[in-house]
């Protein structure tokens, strides 16, 4: 019996009977090297810099000279500041509801009139008060008194007319801001408000010109009160070129911050005094002329007991009583309304006044070289990378 040996072996119908296998042989030390990729490379860059570091050295020292002219040429600004503490609740009675309620009896007064109840503003206001529109344009037409130039003047003229900007802000005004001066001179100056157009009641509408509304931003930088939230007292600040005059933007601020918390917690009793003042004078008068017609009447008429007479007597009594009730009714009233006025006037503790700064706050001179030191150093680094790359 005979075999084929030739014959080729069966090949399975399945493919995946006798799967493929790929192996990649790699050597060992590429791994590292594909590890240390990143090391050879700040190893590279930092040898790069170093053989250049001369290089660097220039961008450091001309960096050094600008910040220096940036410091010296920079104009000086000083801050004044003050903190004060507001009065938080006007909860319950107060000392002047409380002695009404208390006398009031004995004096003839109600005490029933009024109740205290709390209509202050909220302390978190206190900030958006400041920077509202209507304290910041009556900042700017507040006239100071410049002891640099021996004059007076509002401060918007100060910035505008009065004070001569240092070389930087010229450099800078002719430079950055120049496509800006040219929009202004080719369009002009522009109103935002115009009063004598408006079909409306004008009589709370600010007429302001761009300048006014740029100036007025710029105060809103260089003026503020900020609230600390954990000790609730409230912080004054004002920044300008004059110490004295520092000091005295910042005097003003408080000035205006109290008049203005006053008003509004003491307008509505004040009113009320107005009113019953008014009522109370017609009464007055209406009470001395009961009071006059009875007393010519009795006059007159003495020994003479007619039943008409008596009737007229009768009659001017009545007039009198009524007349006299009225009068005292509203005097207790107008008491109790001065009463309301004095308790609803708030109180402001000066903690810290307002100090004319020794020292300027700006600008930090060893802030500014620094910084121009260190772009200085990254530009140089820039440069020599772009340097590097270009040549190879």
């Amino acid at each position: 019996m005979s075999t084929d040996d030739s014959k080729p072996p069966k090949t399975p119908n399945n493919p995946t009977d006798f799967p493929i296998q790929e192996y990649r042989l790699v050597p060992a030390d590429q791994y590292h090297e594909i590890d240390s990729e990143d090391e050879i490379d700040l190893i590279e860059l930092a040898k790069t810099l170093w053989d250049n570091r001369t290089t660097i050295y220039k961008f450091l020292a001309v960096g050094f000279v600008l910040g220096i002219l940036v410091a010296l040429l920079s104009p000086k600004e000083y801050k004044a500041y003050a903190t004060l503490m507001p009065e938080y609740s006007t909860e319950g009675g107060g000392s002047a509801s409380g002695l009404l309620k208390q006398y009031g009896g004995l004096l003839g007064l109600s005490g029933g009139s009024y109740s205290s109840n709390s209509n202050a503003i909220r302390v978190e206001l206190y900030p958006e008060i400041v920077n509202s529109l209507t304290f910041q344009y009556s900042l700017a037409n507040q006239v100071f008194y410049y002891n640099d130039y021996d004059t007076s003047a509002p401060l918007i003229d100060y910035y505008t007319e009065i004070r001569e900007p240092g070389l930087l802000p010229t450099v800078k005004e002719y430079t950055i801001g120049l496509p800006g001066k040219l929009i202004e001179s080719l369009f002009g100056e522009e109103k935002l408000v115009d009063k004598s157009e408006a079909n409306i009641d004008s009589s709370f509408i600010l007429s302001l010109t761009k300048n006014e509304v740029g100036f007025i931003e710029f105060l809103r930088s260089k003026t503020g009160a900020s609230l600390n939230d954990e000790s609730g007292i409230i912080s004054v600040s004002a920044t300008m070129p004059n110490p004295e005059l520092a000091a005295e933007v910042a005097q003003f601020t408080i000035q205006e911050l109290t008049t203005y918390l006053t008003e509004y917690r003491i307008e509505k009793v004040q009113r009320d005094l107005g009113f019953i003042k008014e009522q109370l004078n017609k009464a007055e008068e209406r009470f001395e002329e009961a009071q006059l017609a009875l007393a010519e009447f009795v006059d007159s008429n003495q020994g003479s007991l007619s039943a008409r007479a008596q009737i007229e007597q009768q009659n001017l009594n009545s007039e009198y009583n009524l007349a006299f009730d009225l009068y005292n009714t509203l005097t207790q009233q107008y008491e109790e309304a001065k009463l309301k006025v004095q308790e609803e006037t708030p109180m402001f503790k000066v903690l810290q006044p307002v100090s004319v700064p020794v020292e300027k706050s700006s600008p930090k001179s060893l802030i500014i070289i620094s910084s121009f030191m260190v772009l200085g150093t990254v530009l140089g680094a820039f440069w020599i990378l772009i340097i590097t790359i270009k040549n190879k």
